[in-house]
């Protein structure tokens, strides 16, 4: 798509058994590109399983709504007449408030409005080595305290502003929200050897050891860092379009422009090791 992140797949057909060459060939350009994505697959719950369980293991996110006879495949939905807040507005990796966050997610467009609602990528392996090396070394020592109190949490519960319940549960406990989970600010990946940065404005709280004071002002300089445009890629979805996008190397966030459309995506997760 770019000089940076992202890149489009065709010639495959997703709701077959891929051959091993051919799933070596996608597993390179994943690494790679960190962000791949399929035009034209009309595949099945069933085949999107399939095909996702060949990048690991599949784990649902408590706080999604999962498709009828279907755990594994979660729904990611905004109704047409929907005013609540639109779910993953700022650049975050999913679950990262996890001891082992999610690795992947594939996810598959159902209905999408006519223009709207992309999504956007950032490569965070670039955003590492763009760093000068006295600040790599700076933040090789330190690790940041993650948490989904802004989501579903106690910080979520006092805001007057809600997210709708088509978007995240609304009954799911404050104690899962509230508790802590620290990691590395700068972790390597277990695929592609590569070193990256690792937080997010969503779930880091503070870096460990210091106040939230604190650790402001370097958090504020990475997150601007982070989200340069030259970093970064806008997917547009079309209809039967299937995305995976790595969730340790890759930041993403929704594009909240298409109020009064329904958009209906379906995902799934792929469970991942601790981050180091």
């Amino acid at each position: 798509m770019n000089g940076t992140i992202g890149a489009e797949i065709r010639g495959v057909d997703l709701s077959t058994t891929l051959d091993d060459a051919t799933w070596h060939e996608i597993q390179l350009a994943f690494h790679d590109y960190l962000v791949i994505y399929f035009p034209d697959q009309p595949i099945t719950h069933a085949q999107h399983i399939a095909f996702s369980r060949r990048f690991g293991e599949l784990m649902r996110l408590p706080q999604l709504h999962s498709v009828e006879g279907f755990d594994e495949i979660q729904i990611i939905r905004r109704d047409a007449d929907d005013t609540g807040r639109v779910v993953g507005e700022n650049w975050h990796a999913d679950s990262t408030y996890y001891e082992c966050p999610p690795s992947a997610v594939i996810m598959r467009s159902v209905t999408v409005p006519e223009f709207g609602g992309d999504t956007g990528f950032l490569n965070m392996y670039a955003a590492y080595e763009s760093l000068s090396p006295k600040l790599r070394s700076v933040l090789d020592g330190l690790s940041a305290v993650h948490s989904a109190t802004r989501i579903f949490g106690s910080a979520y519960h006092a805001q007057n502003h809600k997210f709708s319940d088509t978007g995240v549960k609304s009954d799911l406990k404050i104690e899962l929200g509230d508790r802590e989970m620290v990691h590395p600010l700068i972790c390597t990946h277990p695929g592609s050897g590569r070193r990256f940065l690792y937080l997010n404005q969503v779930y880091v709280q503070r870096i460990e050891g210091m106040t939230e004071a604190e650790s402001k002002p370097l958090l504020r300089f990475l997150y601007d860092h982070c989200s340069r445009f030259e970093l970064t890629c806008r997917v547009r979805w079309v209809k039967d379009q299937v995305l995976v996008w790595d969730n340790r190397s890759a930041m993403h966030k929704a594009i909240p422009d298409y109020a009064g459309r329904a958009r209906f995506m379906t995902r799934t997760t792929i469970a991942g090791p601790k981050p180091q």
